[in-house]
């Protein structure tokens, strides 16, 4: 009866784990591509920055992810007699580029413009601007005016004008 007993013990097999399932390996979907409305058109808006207030009007042409077109830059206050009334009444060139949904853009004021009232004076500003909409724009900014200094802290929010 041992051996009967002994014979069952060890006879049946201990069940055991059932085998791991190898699954595929996972897979990422990207995010959809950010799109950037068509920035083509006249817009207009407000800038601040260490210098003061200044109202900005762009005229812009997109073709694929270039952009550019002219700049306009008056002072709030043109008849204040601060620096400011002076070196906020420009006009330049607009030059960007999309990618990612960002606008990367420089504005380019060079020195000798007829009308401007500070004809020694040239100014550079760049910035980027995060997924714009169809109709405002947000640009962050930081520039030079060879003149007056550095811009610094800039923002600038622009509207499509119709």
């Amino acid at each position: 009866m041992a051996l009967v007993f002994f014979a069952a013990a060890c006879g049946s097999p201990t069940p055991s784990a059932p085998a791991p399932v190898s699954l595929p390996p996972a897979t990422t979907v990207p995010p959809p591509p950010t799109t950037v409305a068509a920035l083509s058109g006249t817009w207009a808006g407000m800038g601040m920055d260490s210098q003061g207030a200044t109202q900005v009007t762009w005229t812009l042409t997109q073709s694929g992810d270039s952009v550019t077109g002219t700049v306009k830059t008056q002072a709030v206050d043109p008849a204040d007699g601060s620096c400011g009334s002076c070196h906020r009444n420009k006009s330049g060139t607009f030059t960007g580029t999309i990618s990612g949904g960002t606008v990367k853009l420089t504005m380019f004021f060079a020195a000798g413009v007829d009308g401007d009232p500070t004809p020694a004076c040239t100014a550079t500003l760049g910035g980027s601007a995060a997924t714009p909409t169809t109709d405002q724009i947000a640009v962050s900014y930081v520039g030079t005016d060879s003149c007056e200094g550095n811009f610094e802290n800039g923002t600038l929010t622009m509207a499509r004008q119709r």
